[in-house]
């Protein structure tokens, strides 16, 4: 064999040594994939382990604003729960289901990063509830009639009943429920067992409403948002089952002899 000449050394060395950079950099890619595969296999199985186990749950619900509706009710609307998986329930989902129902006027949902949850509602303002043929419905001040499950009858009951008012006269009681129902909270509305039309001489819309301590106002339609000031009236009130007169003009309340209502009903029932 003929001896190799000076440039073949060196051609041959350098081929050599190109040899061993590439498969120490082929080393090099080898090891940074089963690094990276590695990791992507832990994410992933830290990603399983956290969704199946309780961590990823909901760990605090919470709601606020209700009162026809109970917490659970709340919850189930919104579709959330103490089981529910915390990351795969955004808030707005829970929102556009709450924000469909009839008698929800707004909600807000607070979520932090420890699965803490917090629902806050405005229920719209239900004047009082109807019963047409055994069903019960709710009358919101936006003059609608919500039927209501029978198993929502109880929650129904804590608003005032609507006796004896035709569908001209329940919308015009809605609208004047309306007008004022910044103004007049759940609180006062809880206080009221009935509200029944009346009439005078003077006035063909006016409304009786007889309150759950045996107490009885009688107003106009429009004296809507003097039911708000019946709690520091009852403060100064002296005597058991009295009447009271709302004056909306003057946005007052005034003791009044029951007599006199009675005596006017009657005689406008004779007529």
């Amino acid at each position: 064999m003929e001896g190799l000449s000076k440039e073949e050394l060196l051609y041959d060395e350098r081929a050599e040594r190109l040899r061993q950079i590439r498969a120490q950099r082929q080393r090099k890619m080898r090891k940074r994939r089963h690094i990276r595969n590695f990791f992507l296999l832990a994410l992933l199985a830290g990603i399983v382990l956290y969704f199946v186990s309780d961590l990823s749950k909901v760990h605090s619900l919470s709601v606020s604003g209700n009162f026809f509706y109970s917490d659970e009710e709340i919850y189930a609307r919104a579709g959330v729960s103490y089981e529910t998986r915390y990351l795969l329930k955004p808030a707005f989902l829970m929102e556009s289901g709450l924000q469909n129902d009839e008698l929800i006027d707004s909600v807000e949902i607070q979520k932090d990063l420890s699965g803490v949850i917090h629902i806050e509602v405005k229920e719209k303002l239900i004047v009082g509830y109807l019963i047409k043929e055994d069903r019960y419905y709710l009358l919101t001040s936006e003059g609608n009639q919500v039927e209501v499950d029978e198993d929502q009858q109880a929650s129904a009951r804590r608003f005032p009943l609507l006796s004896g008012f035709d569908e001209d006269q329940l919308s015009a009681l809605a609208a004047a429920f309306d007008a004022v129902k910044d103004q007049v909270d759940i609180d006062v509305l809880s206080r009221i067992s009935e509200i029944l039309p009346y009439q005078t001489s003077f006035n063909e819309n006016m409304m009786r409403v007889v309150m759950r301590d045996g107490n009885t106002l009688y107003g106009s339609y429009e004296a809507a948002g003097v039911l708000q000031i019946y709690e520091s009236v009852l403060a100064k009130l002296q005597g058991n089952n009295v009447c009271l007169y709302m004056d909306e003009e003057n946005g007052a309340m005034s003791k009044i002899s029951c007599s006199e209502f009675q005596d006017e009903d009657a005689s406008s029932k004779e007529k």
